[in-house]
């Protein structure tokens, strides 16, 4: 690849540059997966009763929110 303009060089400088903060934002996202996907195995292993019980504040929660 040949740089021809400045403005080709100062994006790929800005590219390079923003290599760390994409990683450190992807490790982020993938431990929220891993405690979510943890979540919903601990919540299929509740009895029926409690499992009500979370889906009901999970409503009342939703519920709260406006739209």
């Amino acid at each position: 690849m040949t740089v021809t303009d400045n403005p080709d060089l100062e994006r790929l400088v800005r590219e390079a540059r923003d290599e760390d903060a994409a990683m450190a934002e992807l490790e982020g996202c993938v431990q929220r997966l891993l405690r979510a996907r943890d979540a919903k195995t601990a919540l299929a292993g509740l009895p029926a009763e409690q499992l009500r019980a979370a889906l009901q504040m999970r409503r009342i929660e939703l519920a709260r929110k406006p739209t």
